[in-house]
């Protein structure tokens, strides 16, 4: 059993000892959270963890207990804006990869 704070909202849950918390996530309902190349190397799984980005796939759910994270849900505001700003740049992209590079820019500030 760990307790995360995700995006202000404390949860406890079990986990597998082996399990990422990137599957964590997603069994919570943070679907913002994606899964890509699973080698930490695509960046598509990034989440804030103590207010620093943190690729979710290659984190095991136990070393995040009684940590705080940030998914893209929790910064809908900043997304908003980041992505209008990417559209109006010519960025668009299909939006699968984006919450990734919109966590990493987010947590660049």
């Amino acid at each position: 059993m760990i307790t995360l704070t995700i995006n202000g909202k404390v949860h406890q849950t079990e986990v597998e000892l082996n399990e990422v918390l990137l599957d964590t996530l997603r069994r919570l309902g943070y679907k913002s959270v994606k899964r890509g190349c699973e080698t930490a190397n695509c960046g598509l799984c990034t989440v804030l963890v103590e207010d620093k980005p943190v690729l979710s796939c290659s984190l095991l759910s136990l070393r995040a207990d009684g940590k705080s994270i940030v998914t893209l849900e929790g910064v809908r505001d900043e997304a908003k804006i980041l992505g209008e700003f990417l559209a109006q740049e010519g960025g668009e992209q299909c939006g699968y990869c984006t919450p990734g590079l919109m966590m990493n820019t987010i947590a660049m500030k």
